[in-house]
């Protein structure tokens, strides 16, 4: 899977609606590793926890691209991240428009 901070960073020059698809993607294949892992061993089970922790993560964000506001279950990184990569959508979209 790949790194949710890069991933966010890596979409900045693209729109707000295609941001918000991409992660909503990002968080379906989580979930659907979480529905589908095995739990018999222990790296199973961590791979299983540590995909239900990236789903829930990517839901925050979803949440926070949709409404513009952070949840009280956001971690402050995430609320920073967030908003850095909400001002440069909105600096990109001022920069296309003119």
């Amino acid at each position: 899977m790949r790194d949710i901070d890069a991933l966010l960073n890596s979409l900045v020059s693209i729109d707000r609606n295609s941001l918000v698809a991409i992660l909503a993607s990002e968080a379906d294949a989580a979930r659907h590793l979480v529905d589908d892992a095995r739990q018999r061993t222990a790296s199973q089970r961590a791979r299983r926890r540590d995909a239900e922790q990236r789903a829930a993560r990517l839901d925050r964000m979803l949440s926070f691209f949709r409404s513009g506001e952070s949840g009280p279950e956001m971690s402050q990184r995430d609320i920073k991240l967030c908003k850095t990569v909400e001002q440069r959508l909105r600096s990109l979209s001022q920069v296309r428009s003119a």
